[in-house]
């Protein structure tokens, strides 16, 4: 009993401890020493630094950025300078997370008690989670704080990374509560916007137009997922939680869903992948399936081997994954000193067989294809040779990306959705460089890689997959909990027969 008090004693001690925390503060000197750090770190290592705007532009944007650091400045204001300085660079794999009492704080700030919706440059609410719970479903918001919507979105765009000019992928990163470090609309406000712990919401009610303004008291992330989950039987994080892939046949309606969530592995939860897909696809070739949906959506990307595995079910050549991997450099020991994730000895690329070859001081090219990504890789037995359709959206990000760009660039697959969140060329990913900033302790996660998709073809620079069938939503939709994306896909095939 005695132990178990002193446990608690402890444990509360360190919780107000931490609670009662002051801000993090940084001096000026502490600032521009985190902010120079950062800036060689993006000029050495990050390979497309200058592929949407050149040189004097980005030395220009790192000297006004320095003008506000002269003075102190809070922990909150430097990450949020930095925040808008990454997504400058226009690369949805460059990732901005703080840590140590940084992380404290964004973890542990007051939020809206609501979750947020964003359709035409609109937020709207769902899931009232203050006690009052007076907000319905769908209801518009037209300003926090006195701040109007259209401008707190303006804001919070701006401090989100993406890859090239995709407005897509800022839109549904702002709808996504499962990393609240480094996405959400929590996070982005918070910086960019308003850092009170109380809103003024003005919304408007979706079925009578009337117009209320509201007052409503921050609570933590924590109490508001538990909320959701009591009130409303909605788990924030079933992304998590859902088998990917899951796979359905109509033998009747002459038609398959083939739903990939995720491209990474779950074992508590997921399928085995190349398992699942043997099976699915003998099974559309044994009952003579004419149509597969493939479901992409909401998929953030990961496995290179998920994307070979399924390109090699829906195309029938060989077929590679890039035509070729760039580096930035092979030595990354000037940037030690803030390298964390890394053993020193793994700062130096072994090229003794002069597997890259240099093409200038920053940027290496792939001399022989020893990578599997590089190789012809052959179709399978039972490849798919029906009519192929492919949802996608914002969310739609690397790897998962890629695969949409793939089946794009060697199919007849009909894309319906929204623009995909990762460019069509190729993206900047792979491994990471990762560096934490000495003072503030933020880390970024930057990839020295390029990965040029394979089979060029022609497309708008900095652009995801285009949908053949762009779908618009409604905020009607959403109430409704509809899904114009799989119906419009419905429609296709019945039209088709």
């Amino acid at each position: 009993m005695k132990k178990k008090l002193i446990v608690l004693l402890v444990s509360t001690f360190s919780a107000l401890f931490l609670y009662c925390q002051a801000p993090l503060m940084l001096s000026s000197q502490q600032a521009k020493e985190d902010f120079n750090w950062l800036q060689s770190a993006l000029e050495y290592v990050h390979p497309r630094l200058y592929k949407f705007e050149d040189k004097k532009v980005f030395d220009a944007r790192f000297d006004s950025l320095k003008q506000h650091l002269n003075s102190d400045i809070s922990g909150l204001d430097f990450l949020a300078v930095v925040s808008q300085l990454n997504a400058s660079v226009n690369c949805g794999h460059l990732y901005t997370i703080p840590q140590a009492e940084l992380q404290t704080e964004i973890l542990e700030k007051k939020v809206l008690p609501l979750y947020i919706k964003v359709v035409k440059d609109e937020f709207y609410v769902f899931h009232d989670c203050s006690p009052q719970a007076s907000i319905p479903n769908g209801a518009k918001i037209l300003s926090i704080n006195g701040k109007k919507s259209s401008e707190i979105l303006r804001l919070i765009k701006g401090g989100i990374a993406t890859d090239g000019y995709i407005e897509t992928r800022k839109i549904r990163l702002m709808e996504r509560y499962l990393s609240p470090l480094f996405q959400g609309f929590d996070l982005y406000y918070h910086l960019h916007v308003d850092r009170r712990t109380g809103f003024q919401v003005e919304f408007q009610e979706q079925r009578t137009k009337a117009i209320q303004k509201i007052q409503l008291e921050g609570i933590n992330m924590k109490e508001r997922r538990d909320i959701l989950l009591e009130r409303y039987g909605i788990n924030e994080r079933s992304w998590y939680s859902v088998p990917s892939p899951q796979f359905e046949l109509s033998k009747k309606e002459d038609l398959a869903i083939l739903k990939l969530p995720r491209s990474f592995y779950n074992k508590k939860t997921d399928p085995n992948f190349d398992s699942l897909l043997h099976q699915a696809f003998a099974q559309l070739k044994e009952h003579k399936i004419h149509n597969l949906i493939l479901d992409l959506r909401n998929n953030e990307g990961g496995s290179e081997h998920h994307q070979m595995e399924l390109m090699s079910y829906l195309y029938d050549q060989p077929f590679n994954l890039y035509q070729n991997i760039y580096l930035s450099h092979l030595d990354f020991r000037p940037l030690r000193s803030i390298i964390i994730e890394r053993d020193t000895v793994d700062l130096l690329f072994n090229n003794d067989d002069e597997y890259m070859r240099k093409l200038s001081h920053n940027l290496w090219i792939n001399n022989y294809k020893y990578s599997k990504n590089l190789r012809l890789n052959p179709p399978k037995e039972n490849v798919f040779t029906g009519q192929l359709y492919v949802l996608i959206n914002g969310i739609t990000f690397s790897s998962a990306a890629d695969l949409a760009a793939d089946l794009r660039k060697t199919t007849n697959a009909i894309f319906i959705g929204e623009e995909s969140g990762g460019l069509f060329e190729g993206p900047t990913g792979g491994n990471s460089i990762v560096i934490q900033l000495p003072n503030s302790k933020i880390m970024v996660r930057i990839s020295p890689n390029i990965q040029i998709g394979s089979q060029y073809q022609k497309h708008p620079i900095g652009r995801g997959v285009l949908p053949d069938h762009p779908i618009e939503y409604f905020i009607d939709d959403l109430v409704r909990k509809r899904d114009p994306e799989m119906e419009k896909a419905f429609r296709l095939i019945k039209n088709r027969k």
